[in-house]
């Protein structure tokens, strides 16, 4: 999927490339073990075409044009809430999960770890042993660089598990360990992580050495004959 991700992010003006890339493999397991139908939060709403595209090879999504940069659930229908600003979606999953006999799914980036309001709600989810799943796309940078250099969230891993969660952390470019711990954790019905260790821009060597620079960047005609070349 990654040349069609290339070619529609050229062909749509789309920046956050590397974001895209980083959660890619990982997204494209998830969405064949959460259902529609499920509550589905986006706390990770940049890198849109990766969620635009895994949703439309599953039937989700008809048409992809014209969307937005970042996820919209005013746009999107089965997604219940996507946040403009981080930090808030996984007080919403608790809320949510709180009243809700259904699953709730939350995809956040390891950035979203650094806000007060989030290590709010995973104390709370945890002391009232909510049914949410929540994915981290733990890739170690962020827009002003490397999330250890600003606030290391290493420490979070930990706070998750003394909160209750059952915490996995695996390898978010194998499709195999990722299809293994998603197995695994499923049909759980309380509170679980998932830290998806990647790399932004993989597994192009060119984005992963410059991420501030291709950040938002926008792909130009060249860009996609070099990435689609090393594919």
């Amino acid at each position: 999927m990654r040349n069609e991700l290339l070619k529609f992010s050229y062909e749509n003006n789309l920046g956050h490339i590397p974001s895209a890339l980083s959660m890619l493999d990982y997204l494209e397991v998830v969405f064949k073990y959460i259902k529609k139908t499920d509550n589905i939060i986006i706390g990770k709403p940049f890198g849109a075409q990766t969620y635009y595209l895994v949703w439309k090879h599953l039937g989700w999504l008809k048409d992809i044009q014209n969307l937005h940069m970042g996820v919209k659930h005013d746009e999107v229908d089965f997604v219940l809430y996507s946040e403009e600003t981080i930090g808030n979606a996984l007080g919403v999953a608790a809320g949510v999960a709180l009243v809700s006999d259904k699953k709730t799914y939350v995809n956040l980036s390891d950035a979203a770890l650094q806000m007060g309001n989030t290590l709010e709600a995973i104390q709370f989810i945890g002391q009232h042993k909510l049914d949410v799943l929540v994915t981290v796309d733990y890739n170690g940078s962020q827009v002003t660089g490397n999330t250890k250099d600003i606030i290391d969230v290493t420490a979070v891993i930990d706070f998750f598990k003394n909160n209750g969660f059952k915490t996995y952390i695996t390898d978010g470019h194998n499709k195999d360990k990722i299809h293994e711990v998603l197995k695994e954790v499923i049909n759980f019905k309380e509170p679980t992580v998932i830290f998806f260790e990647t790399k932004k821009g993989y597994p192009f060597k060119e984005m992963m050495d410059n991420i501030k620079q291709f950040h938002y960047r926008k792909l130009n005609e060249k860009d996609i004959i070099t990435f689609s070349e090393q594919i």
